[in-house]
């Protein structure tokens, strides 16, 4: 499937792309973003439509309960609404519980956004103010206060997550991981094997990455959005591009 020739009124270099639903899906989208605007192309048309954007680039889009969540690079979170015309909202969040760990962390070193169910949630890989142990970390946005809560999620239950270094690959969620020999409660980490015997590391949630692990997923060799030079390992899901069950 082709979609048609990309046509803007002005220069723009794209940098993210994703599909809101499986090629299969009717009226399903693919959107391309720039700095300045989102492409959006319903499958099987013949013609893009193009969004100016008022907002600093996006760096992550996520589909939760039917919205269009976007993160920014300045960590802001927008829902994005396209019909029947733009309209950008910023979504007010509180940071007390995330920020509050600030005495046992000493910086993230990356962080995505995922949903899990009925949860929307984010991941991040922190390393700790008594060095070198690092740590993923999960916070479960509460949206049935006012406003949205960051708390943290201190067990996954019979949830897997499966993360890339390369962020504009879509993080995503598995249930009963055990049904493929998989373990719940745990974070797999596609790394780069240039340097490493696997290419892929499963990390249990609340234990910190082993020693023989831990220069692979802290230190990857590549920049946060990608090596463009060389791709990176990065987990497949069949079911969100060809409708296919796993």
């Amino acid at each position: 499937m082709r979609p048609p020739k990309l046509k803007s009124t002005g220069k723009h270099e794209i940098y993210y792309g994703i599909l809101d639903g499986s090629l299969k899906s009717p009226n399903s989208h693919l959107f391309l973003c720039s700095g300045s605007s989102i492409f959006q192309w319903q499958v099987g048309s013949n013609s893009w439509l193009e969004h100016p954007l008022d907002i600093p680039s996006i760096f992550r889009i996520v589909f939760f309960k039917g919205e269009m969540f976007a993160r920014d690079h300045l960590d802001g979170l927008h829902t994005i609404r396209l019909a029947p015309q733009l309209s950008i909202d910023q979504v007010d969040i509180d940071w007390t519980e995330y920020w509050r760990e600030d005495s046992v962390v000493d910086r993230a070193v990356m962080s995505w956004l995922v949903v899990c169910g009925d949860m929307f949630l984010m991941v991040d890989l922190s390393m700790s103010t008594d060095r070198p142990t690092v740590f993923f970390r999960v916070f479960r946005l509460d949206f049935s206060i006012v406003p949205p809560k960051w708390v943290k999620v201190e067990n996954l239950g019979n949830h897997a997550i499966f993360v890339s270094f390369d962020q504009w690959n879509p993080a995503f969620c598995c249930t009963d991981p055990e049904r493929w020999r998989g373990k719940s409660n745990c974070v797999y980490v596609a790394t780069q094997s240039k340097k490493n015997d696997k290419p892929w590391t499963v990390v249990e949630l609340g234990q910190a990455v082993s020693g023989r692990n831990r220069r692979p997923v802290v230190y990857p060799d590549a920049y946060p959005y990608g090596n463009p030079g060389r791709p990176d390992n990065l987990w497949v899901f069949p079911s969100l591009v060809y409708d296919v069950g796993l």
